[in-house]
């Protein structure tokens, strides 16, 4: 209780309603399950296959469950406060309900792991693997001290996971996918990159714009060359394209406020967190009925 305790609050300052509902989205860790879902979705209309409903539930509860742990192991006594956010604060302060809706949630998560197709499961099997020692690594306190490419291995995990759905259906969804899963892949690294980056103290460089240009650049030539074969890849590179140059915007306006060192007149660190992810979500244009 006194290490609960310890956590300080998320801020108590007035934020108008339309802001309640983004900041519980990030806080109660809704917001990767969404991307993921979002964009495990868009590839089966990338492939044009129809993937097992029960996959996309099981990747969508998986990966909640996924970060409520890492985000409760981040809180756990002895870990370091160095980094923590607010997100870690939550958690801390709300450790019993959290556990028990991941227990209650692992419940379904299993009935539908048995449902899912067999292919699906033997791959998400491996990746759960991946994720598990990734979580050795990153949390076990002899090897944490270890460095490597920790936003690089969150980014393919998490981009492969969105795309076993689609991949695990048909054969003919590989092709577009061995395309569309890299572009993703960068996305969800350049994510991590840059929410490291705009959670510390330091002046801003080039290196997170310079980086949302080139997978913008590269989304570019996807497109261009998905144009020549399928409209579904057409329009998840053309997602692709706009979520880089969001993160670019993003990175530009803080860019330019730590810079003036005007920070009143900037996004908070938790605006900026929330829209990191929200950058994200841009097939959602995909539901909106147009043509090139």
């Amino acid at each position: 209780m006194v290490l609960v305790a310890s956590f300080p609050q998320v801020s108590a300052r007035r934020r108008s309603p339309f802001a309640i509902v983004p900041i519980y989205w990030h806080l109660l860790s809704l917001d990767a399950p969404t991307v993921a879902v979002l964009w495990a979705w868009s590839f089966t209309q990338a492939a044009q296959v129809r993937a097992s409903a029960s996959a996309v539930a099981v990747l969508g509860i998986g990966t909640w469950l996924i970060y409520i742990a890492d985000r409760l192991l981040d809180v756990r006594p002895g870990a370091t406060r160095e980094n923590l956010r607010e997100r870690h604060f939550f958690h801390a302060r709300h450790r019993r309900a959290l556990l028990i809706g991941a227990s209650a949630a692992s419940v379904p998560l299993l009935w539908l792991i048995t449902q899912m197709p067999a292919d699906a499961r033997r791959e998400d099997t491996f990746l759960f693997t991946l994720a598990l020692l990734y979580f050795v690594a990153v949390h076990v306190p002899p090897l944490a001290h270890i460095r490597f490419p920790r936003e690089i291995a969150v980014g393919l995990l998490f981009a492969c996971a969105c795309a076993v759905p689609a991949w695990s259906e048909s054969p003919i969804a590989h092709a577009p996918l061995l395309a569309l899963t890299p572009l993703f892949a960068a996305l969800c690294w350049l994510n991590c990159v840059a929410i490291h980056a705009w959670e510390g103290p330091e002046k801003p460089t080039f290196r997170i714009s310079g980086m949302a240009l080139s997978i913008a650049a590269a989304s570019l030539a996807v497109m261009f060359l998905a144009r020549l074969r399928n409209p579904g890849e057409l329009r998840i590179a053309t997602a692709s394209l706009a979520s880089a140059l969001l993160l670019f915007a993003l990175d530009r306006d803080r860019g330019r406020a730590l810079w003036r060192a005007t920070p009143d007149d900037s996004l908070s660190t938790l605006a900026l967190r929330i829209l990191a992810d929200a950058a994200l979500l841009t097939p959602l244009l995909l539901l909106i009925p147009w043509r090139f």
